[in-house]
């Protein structure tokens, strides 16, 4: 007998469900992350000129995820709708919804792979890039933007084995994948002596073969969600739902990077490699404890996607309180971890202590703020897949991208030390938890409202449990 490999969340422990959907996205997550990692480690160890190189990698990242988050948000609005229509048990439409999410994944990723190469270079200087390591960011930042069709591919792709409950699969093509990438980086920089566009041919590598083997499964025959193509066509409803969805969703990480980007600008602006290659150690180091954050979101999305098209309200309660806890107990875990072994850890990327000093602070103090944000992205994560979208968006914008940019602006210039910027980001997540979370409880009691108003009315819809 076949094993199942999808989760209903509409019944069953709401504990046990999610601890079993949300550990393979966690390893997903910090595999994905691995690649960039990876990147830096080696560059940073074995490139010949290793503090230029991981300047220059990581000097890239918030350019690349301020072009690319609008599309990527609607690959969230495919799992939201995916979600709800399984949840509705609404075959059809679920249907026309993933055959829908590839099509859209093939052109916005040529799309972004064209415009991505075309504008790297005024981007980096918009964002105040050195000279000194600007020709080696773009470079980067070019090579990798080849590979972002393969990118959106997986990213659609595991968006509707998610939908389905589905996240072992993800993990499995990012492990091997990601073991591709690892060899290919070593053999690059240290063989070829590549340096900057061996990693970045490394990771394009391996996000084509995330993408062919996630596409091998849907397609693949006798399975839960096989598609086909005959009919890969877009259906204009499901589209329309996606990008309602998404859209707003992009909008805020590109509002988000906006943020960043400027906190990035401030930080180059120190024209310092030192203090650069210090920021991109600590943000990789943070991003490993921010994956966990990324895979309770992930999980809610679908958890609720599910249970709010099956009207089982209640089960989103629970699956909020028991979210929360358990994101909290895992990210003190990790930002231990960080600020107990923070030194051996950077260690890997560098052996000049003043590139580790650098990043020090910067790295505990957004490791243990996790916590707090973790929390404001479980509420958002649930409000999503309520199919609440422009308003959190809206109060992300006002609670995270505005105090971030006031403080760049205004508060910074008093005290112009590297550790003194990051502060806007705690102050930052308190004011994001305080919003979301009201705009979360007057949601739900919107919808118990609505619920008591139909069964009232007799249209025989199911009770929440």
């Amino acid at each position: 007998m076949k094993p199942k490999r999808t989760l209903d969340f509409t019944k069953g422990s709401i504990l046990k469900k999610l601890i079993v959907f949300t550990i393979p996205i966690i390893l997903s997550n910090l595999l994905q992350h691995f690649y960039t990692m990876t990147d830096r480690i080696v560059v940073g160890r074995f490139a010949e000129n290793g503090e230029i190189a991981l300047a220059a990698v990581g000097s890239t990242g918030q350019a690349t995820a301020l072009i690319l988050n609008l599309f990527v948000g609607v690959a969230i609005g495919a799992n939201v709708v995916c979600s709800n229509l399984r949840g509705a048990r609404k075959g059809k439409e679920l249907r026309e919804a993933m055959h829908s999410s590839l099509i859209l994944a093939g052109i916005f990723g040529v799309f972004l792979m064209i415009l991505g190469v075309c504008i790297a270079k005024p981007v980096l200087r918009m964002m105040n890039t050195p000279e000194s390591v600007l020709r080696d960011s773009a470079l980067y930042m070019r090579i990798y933007f080849l590979g972002v069709p393969a990118s959106l591919l997986y990213n659609f792709s595991s968006a509707i084995l998610r939908a389905h409950g589905d996240t072992r699969r993800p993990m499995y093509i990012l492990a091997a994948s990601g073991l591709v990438n690892v060899s290919l980086n070593l053999v690059l920089v240290m063989v070829f002596h590549l340096d900057v566009a061996g990693v970045a041919i490394a990771t394009i590598t391996a996000q084509y073969i995330s993408a062919t083997t996630a596409l091998i499964i849907l397609f693949r025959k006798n399975d839960e969600y096989k598609l086909t193509f005959k009919e890969l066509k877009l259906h204009k409803a499901q589209v329309k739902k996606m990008v309602s969805i998404g859209v707003p969703c992009g909008i805020n990480g590109i509002v988000f990077n906006i943020s960043n980007v400027t906190v990035q600008s401030a930080v180059n602006s120190f024209n310092d490699p030192i203090i650069m290659s210090g920021s991109t150690v600590a943000a990789d180091l943070t991003t490993l404890v921010y994956q966990v954050l990324v895979a309770f979101y992930t999980a809610c999305i679908s958890f609720t996607g599910q249970c709010y098209g099956a009207r089982l309200y209640k089960r989103i309660d629970k699956l909020v309180v028991r979210s929360v806890l358990l994101s909290a107990g895992l990210v003190s875990a990790m930002a231990a971890l960080v600020t107990v072994f923070h030194r051996p850890i950077m260690a890997l990327y560098t052996d000049n202590p003043a590139v580790i000093d650098a990043g020090r602070v910067k790295m505990i103090m957004i490791a243990w703020g996790y916590i707090l944000y973790g929390a404001s992205e479980i509420f958002l994560g649930c409000l999503r897949g309520m199919g609440r979208s422009s308003l959190p968006t809206l109060f992300n914008l006002l609670s995270i991208c505005v105090p971030r940019l006031m403080w760049v602006a205004f508060i910074f210039p008093l005290n112009r030390t590297f550790n003194f910027l990051f502060v806007c980001y705690p102050i930052s997540w308190v004011v994001s938890l305080s919003v979301q979370s009201w705009y979360f409880f007057y949601c739900r009691r919107k919808d118990n409202r609505k619920l008591r108003q139909t069964e009232e009315a007799g249209c025989g819809l199911p009770r929440p449990v």
